[in-house]
């Protein structure tokens, strides 16, 4: 008898710790512990790329050039060094001047013919990626709708299209007089400036590519008048570059 009541208050005593916090805790692991780990994994990875996103320095500015060039990663790194040494100044005054760019390869269909038209010696044609000219030119696109650049650099019918919806400023605006080398009423040709002249690497891009300037957008970086005024005076850095007051 005395050996059953000490069995019974053994499986008692059992059962009072399983349901206990430690019993809930093993119930949900059972069925949760893939739900949980899952929800883990992410809320980590969010703490970290938000760490990561706070602690990353910003750019002053972000310049664009959209093109028939293809520029490699060096090569675009290249000409934001020679961005950089014109920049005005160090905007965000964390002590160095960081310019980066947005650069895409895009053919017109006048360009994309003229390509096909030519030959090698074994007198075939070059291949042209539609597809991918295509993407470029909708990322392009979509990227100057956000507002987050606004001095562009473009080859001329780029330019065109901008200029007939309305979308830059006018260089009587942004200067109050039309500049030498001016492509009509909105930009600046490259090649006709001492920054052309001057720096080597600017002949990764086309002579004929134009430089100007967008409107604020409503959204985006543009919206804000600081970092406008900033662009602003990019935009005129690089238009009066090596002349003299």
């Amino acid at each position: 008898m005395q050996e059953n009541q000490r069995c019974d208050k053994e499986y008692t005593e059992g059962i009072a710790v399983k349901g206990g916090f430690l019993g809930w805790l093993d119930n949900y692991w059972y069925h949760y512990k893939w739900i949980t780990i899952g929800v883990a994994f992410f809320l980590i990875v969010g703490i970290i790329c938000t760490v990561q996103a706070c602690t990353k320095e910003d750019d002053d500015l972000i310049v664009l050039y959209a093109g028939r060039n293809q520029l490699s990663a060096d090569e675009a790194e290249e000409v934001c060094k020679v961005l950089e040494a014109v920049c005005p100044e160090d905007f965000d005054k964390n002590g160095e001047k960081q310019i980066s760019m947005s650069h895409y390869c895009i053919l017109s269909e006048e360009q994309i013919k003229e390509r096909q038209s030519e030959t090698d010696e074994n007198g075939e044609a070059p291949f042209i990626d539609n597809n991918y000219n295509s993407n470029q030119y909708d990322t392009y696109y979509s990227y100057i709708m956000t507002g987050e650049s606004s001095v562009l650099l473009l080859d001329p019918w780029l330019y065109n299209s901008l200029v007939a919806g309305d979308r830059l400023v006018s260089l009587e605006e942004a200067f109050g007089y039309v500049p030498e080398g001016a492509c009509g009423e909105y930009g600046i040709t490259l090649g006709e400036t001492a920054l052309y002249e001057q720096y080597g690497v600017m002949k990764l891009i086309p002579e004929d590519t134009v430089i100007c300037l967008l409107r604020p957008y409503v959204a985006g970086k543009s919206s804000k008048e600081d970092y406008y005024e900033r662009e602003q005076q990019m935009f005129e850095a690089l238009v009066t570059f090596g002349k003299e007051d």
